[in-house]
């Protein structure tokens, strides 16, 4: 039963931080094919254009659709070489950067989180869960019973010894 309860949490906090990663990829690749839709038919007067040596341009170039320029992403719509430059036209993409300045907020507030757990939450988590035992009461024998999940079966006899009631 414990084994049980065990998987069920453990499958459950996985489910939901996979969930979170699912949702933040999913998003991230709808965002990007909606970009590359965008860039299409877009005229080059409502795009930015960059000037790059082949050097810089490695630098500043994420993967093959973006770059990275002064902290902002940009979704590349066109690239040409001319004298030794390599000319990038491309656009903000403000979704994107969206989507991960929330990441790394999140990540950011959860590492810098210092604050002690709450003493109520502390007690709740350490409270011992045990059912009181089961006693039988005879005359000169005590029989106590203790079943849990963490003690399957144990039982305690007490033999009581009868003597008469104190004088006085």
């Amino acid at each position: 039963m414990k084994r049980v309860a065990v998987i069920f949490f453990l499958s459950l906090f996985l489910i939901q931080v996979g969930g979170c990663y699912l949702y933040f990829v999913g998003r991230l690749v709808a965002i990007r094919a909606e970009m590359r839709e965008r860039l299409k038919f877009l005229p080059e007067e409502q795009l930015s254009r960059f000037q790059f040596t082949p050097k810089e341009f490695l630098k500043v170039r994420e993967d093959d659709h973006e770059i990275k320029v002064d902290g902002k992403m940009y979704d590349i719509a066109r690239v040409s070489e001319q004298a030794n430059q390599i000319i990038v036209w491309a656009l903000h993409d403000e979704a994107e950067d969206n989507l991960l300045a929330f990441l790394s907020e999140m990540v950011s507030r959860s590492a810098k989180d210092k604050k002690p757990v709450p003493v109520q939450v502390e007690q709740l988590l350490t409270l011992s869960f045990l059912p009181p035992p089961f006693m039988v009461f005879q005359n000169r024998i005590c029989k106590i019973t203790h079943q849990t999940p963490y003690n399957k079966m144990c039982s305690a006899f007490f033999s009581t010894l009868e003597s008469p009631p104190p004088r006085g």
